[in-house]
């Protein structure tokens, strides 16, 4: 098991946001969560990161605990976290933000080969290489938060809210551009709000509501489940 979450509890302050989470993310698959907001999915992703600090439970990547770790040694283990929101650095020009991220390889030398794959898989990046980030639109901004976390050649990347602020079309490259990165062997665990995107992209789903896991499975099986819709909107399964 790549990635294995044991009973996960994350509080802000008193409020509890996550709990008794368990989860486990496969090498080669890509496992989606979902929700509606406030469901505890982003949160989920940062306690992973190692952004926020878990109040119970256990997380362990590659069979060793990295609950407690700060990012930058969780980053370097092989876990790389596209943020929601994207959170480039808009006055740095497109060249700049992979600079920076390549500094948890060691820097530019040590991660050419890197640069040279996503420039190749993201060609937009290298056509506007020298631009400023912040010119750039929203898809491609989220091309380019995704190949800022490949520069540092993840064994799991986490992506937080793709889609989010997207048009169709765009949202619709950024999950092709997904897909192709499993296909090169990356493992993903993606926190998506459309559960009809999610349930298309990933191989299972995780739903949750209120920092609670509500169901899970193969996402085949939950996209032919009447009872999936009632389970992410109304409650907990019919009798």
């Amino acid at each position: 098991m790549l990635l294995s979450v044991d009973s996960l509890q994350v509080r802000y302050g008193k409020a509890p946001a996550i709990h008794e989470l368990s989860l486990c993310v496969s090498a080669g698959e890509i496992v989606c969560l979902v929700g509606p907001n406030g469901a505890g999915k982003s949160t989920c992703m940062l306690a992973i990161a190692g952004v926020v600090e878990p109040a119970h439970g256990d997380i362990q990547f590659e069979g060793r605990s990295i609950r407690g770790l700060p990012p930058e040694t969780i980053a370097r283990a092989g876990i790389s976290l596209v943020p929601e929101g994207r959170r480039i650095f808009g006055r740095l020009t497109v060249r700049e933000n992979l600079v920076v991220a390549s500094g948890a390889q060691g820097g530019v030398g040590q991660a050419k080969a890197q640069f040279d794959r996503v420039l190749a898989l993201f060609p937009v990046l290298q056509e506007r290489y020298n631009g400023y980030a912040g010119q750039l639109s929203g898809g491609e901004q989220q091309q380019l938060a995704i190949a800022r976390a490949l520069i540092c050649k993840p064994k799991l990347l986490l992506v937080d809210e793709p889609s989010l602020g997207l048009a169709p079309l765009f949202a619709d490259r950024v999950f092709q551009t997904l897909r192709s990165l499993r296909e090169d062997g990356t493992t993903l665990l993606v926190v998506e709000q459309s559960a009809r995107r999610a349930l298309a992209l990933a191989d299972r789903t995780y739903l949750l509501r209120s920092g609670r896991l509500i169901l899970d499975g193969p996402s085949n099986v939950l996209a032919a489940d009447p009872e999936f819709e009632h389970a992410y909107f109304g409650g907990a399964r019919r009798p």
